[in-house]
Order: structure tokens, then C-alpha cells, then sequence
């Protein structure tokens, strides 16, 4: 009787190992879960689903064009992870504004002190939330142009 008592022992504790192990593999699963969901929920939008807001916040969107780093001849400073420009339309031909997204805030400083840097002659209407940078042109006036940056405060 005493030989079959000790294998019993030994097949109870493989499988409270094996519980223990299938738990943890759970629980890990459930943690990564959590984590990616957090992180789509959480995630900074792009700069055209900023300027998608602009529109559906009954703001004025002319033209939309994306801005690849590589194509900027612009000297704004290239710290940024996206650009897309649009126009408005009621306010001129070539009037209108960027958005910008950015990994880091000192990379977004680099560009707000750009275009604050001007003064008069280029000035421009400059508003931030988090990582997102947008520029509306001086030439829009400042309660038109205070209208996104209360969109994207939002």
C-alpha cells in the first residue's frame, strides 16, 4: 500500500504545478490584453484625424495635404513625426494651417518656439495639446483661428 501512496503524491503536485502554470499563462495573457487596449484607447490622434475634427466641428477645411520631412523645404525644424497642412478657404488662397505630431514635448518645443519666434511680419496663431502642434496663419483672425485651438483642446 505504501509504494502506490507516494506516486499519488507526486502526480497531485505536477498537477497544481501545472494549474499554477496555466493561471499564470491567464493572467499574463489578460495583463497584455489590458495593456494594448490601454494603449489604442489612450493613443495621441494623427494630424488628419485632428484636421478630421476641425471638419466634423463644423471648423472650415479646405484642402488637406499631407507633409513628408523629406519633402519639407521649409525651415521649420524637422523634429516632428507627422505633418498635414490644410487651407481655409474664406480666408485666401494660400491661408490656412499645419498640424503636427510629435514623439516627445521637447521636440514639439522646437517648432512652437519656430513659429512664436517670428513676430509681426510671420506671425502665427499657435495652440498645443499633449503631443499635437497646430499653426493657424497670422493673416486668420485671432477669434477664427482661437476656434481650432478650442477644438483640439477639446
Amino acid at each position: 500500500m505504501e509504494q502506490g501512496s507516494g506516486t499519488g503524491g507526486r502526480g497531485r503536485g505536477l498537477s497544481v504545478l501545472r494549474a499554477v502554470l496555466i493561471a499564470g499563462g491567464v493572467a499574463l495573457g489578460l495583463a497584455l490584453a489590458v495593456m494594448l487596449l490601454l494603449a489604442v484607447v489612450n493613443r495621441e490622434p494623427n494630424a488628419e484625424e485632428v484636421i478630421q475634427t476641425f471638419r466634423d466641428e463644423g471648423l472650415e477645411v479646405g484642402e488637406t495635404q499631407q507633409v513628408d520631412r523629406e519633402g519639407d523645404r521649409s525651415f521649420v525644424p524637422k523634429t516632428y513625426e507627422e505633418q498635414a497642412s490644410f487651407t481655409i478657404p474664406s480666408q485666401g488662397e494660400r491661408v490656412g494651417g499645419r498640424v503636427f505630431t510629435f514623439e516627445i514635448q521637447e521636440d514639439l518645443e522646437q517648432v512652437r518656439e519656430h513659429y512664436e519666434g517670428f513676430g509681426e511680419l510671420f506671425s502665427s496663431h499657435v495652440y498645443v495639446e499633449d503631443e499635437v502642434l497646430v499653426q493657424i496663419s497670422g493673416s486668420v483672425p485671432e477669434d477664427d483661428a482661437e476656434r481650432y485651438g478650442e477644438v483640439l483642446r477639446e
